[in-house]
C-alpha cells in the first residue's frame, strides 16, 4: 500500500534542537548547584523524562521542587522561543513536494505543543503540516504509540500508509509499536541508535533513493 501520511518528529529531525536543548537544561539546573555527567547529557536525548530530572535535583545544593525546577527553566530560555532554530537541510523541499502528491503531515514530538508551534512559526513551517501532536497533549510518552496513534486518527490514517520518521531508539519503538513503517534519520549533530528502524536516511534530499511512496520497502 502506498504512503499517504508522513509524521515526523521534531527534535532531531525537523530541527537539530537536541545539543541546543541540553545546553539551556543544564543553564537551568547549573542555578542549583548541579552539573551532569557526559553520560547523563546523552540520557537526556530524545526523551522528556520528569522522574530523571527529579535525580538530578536531588545532587542540589537544597532541596529543590519541581515547580521551582520549571520556573526556572522560562527564565534560562529554550531552544524553541530563543535559540538558533532552523530546518534540516531538504526537509521543506521534501514537505511541499509530499502535499503536492496529496500526503498529509503531522509533527509528532514529546516537547510541548507551545513550544513546537513557536518553532515551527519561526522557522516558517506552520502550514507544512496538517496537525502537531505535543507530549503535553497525551498521557503516555513515546516508546509508548499513543502519541503516533493520535496523530493517525486526527489524520484519519491507518498504520499501514503511515512513514514516520524519528531519531530516537524511544520514537522508532513508539512508531513500530504503532504500526508504521519507521525511518531512522541520522542527519542531526547528535547520532542515536536507529537500528530497530525499518530503512535508514542520512539526509532528506535522497529521500526518493531510499524510499518509494508506491511500493514500501520491505523491513
Amino acid at each position: 500500500m502506498a504512503f499517504r501520511f508522513a509524521l515526523f518528529d521534531f527534535d532531531g529531525v525537523i530541527a537539530d534542537t537536541e545539543t541546543s536543548n541540553k545546553e539551556f537544561l543544564e543553564k537551568a539546573l547549573a542555578v542549583f548547584g548541579v552539573t551532569l555527567t557526559d553520560e547523563e547529557r546523552m540520557s537526556l536525548v530524545g526523551t522528556n523524562d520528569p522522574h530523571r530530572i527529579e535525580r538530578f535535583l536531588s545532587r542540589a545544593n537544597r532541596t529543590v521542587t519541581m515547580e521551582e525546577y520549571r520556573a526556572q527553566r522560562i527564565v534560562s530560555g529554550n531552544t524553541y522561543e530563543n535559540g538558533d532554530i532552523a530546518p534540516m537541510p531538504g526537509l521543506i523541499s521534501l514537505l511541499r513536494d509530499f502535499r503536492s502528491k496529496g500526503i498529509r503531515t503531522a509533527v509528532v514530538s514529546m516537547t510541548s505543543l507551545r513550544l513546537i508551534s513557536i518553532g515551527l512559526e519561526r522557522m516558517g513551517m506552520t502550514d507544512l503540516f496538517d496537525t502537531v501532536i505535543g507530549g503535553d497533549m497525551v498521557t503516555n510518552h513515546k516508546p509508548n504509540p499513543e502519541p503516533y496513534q493520535m496523530a493517525m486518527e486526527r489524520l484519519g490514517a491507518r498504520p499501514e500508509e503511515c512513514i514516520i520518521f524519528e531519531d530516537s531508539p524511544v520514537g522508532i519503538s513508539a512508531g513500530k509499536a504503532a504500526g508504521a513503517f519507521v525511518v531512522g534519520y541520522t542527519g542531526a549533530s547528535i547520532q542515536q541508535d536507529t537500528s530497530e528502524a525499518d530503512c535508514v536516511l542520512d539526509c532528506f534530499p535522497d529521500f526518493y533513493s531510499v524510499i518509494s511512496l508506491d511500493e514500501p520497502p520491505v523491513s
